[in-house]
């Protein structure tokens, strides 16, 4: 595989030392960057690494710290290659529904969209701590 798709939890456990996973997400990114794996980004896992970011922040009642770690998120993904999910969506709205439906939830709305994007891109692979993927016949899941 030379291509993969990195997950939102894999980056929230990297920019988050106190993530409960955040040695083996450190694990994986030296793996992938061993194989040689071009790793690329989706919009909307960014979306949801600002999110989870800021949601954290809160609940640890340091939401004025939240600004330097958006700062930190933002010139970390500066230069990445980005795939846009969204433009999919109109398209395939109903086939991520079905997704979700078919995992019974495991896979919710913007993972399913992530799987279904990934075929549309002919990308086989996801770089995740997860197991919510395994289901999806045509992801290979990396972590």
């Amino acid at each position: 595989m030379s291509r993969a798709v990195v997950d939102t939890n894999l980056i929230v456990a990297l920019m988050d030392e106190r993530d409960l996973h955040h040695r083996r997400a450190l694990q994986v990114l030296t793996e992938i960057e061993d194989a040689g794996v071009e790793v690329l980004y989706v919009d909307c896992v960014i979306n949801e690494v600002y999110t989870v970011m800021a949601r954290r922040f809160a609940e640890r009642s340091i939401s004025d710290d939240f600004p330097r770690i958006a700062d930190d998120i933002t010139s970390s993904l500066a230069n990445v290659r980005m795939i846009t999910a969204y433009r999919y969506l109109p398209k395939i709205h109903l086939e991520v529904v079905e997704l979700m439906k078919q995992t019974k939830g495991r896979l919710n709305y913007h993972d399913a969209l992530i799987a279904l994007t990934l075929r549309e891109e002919g990308i086989s692979g996801i770089i995740t701590l997860h197991r919510d993927f395994d289901e999806i016949a045509w992801l290979e899941r990396i972590g």
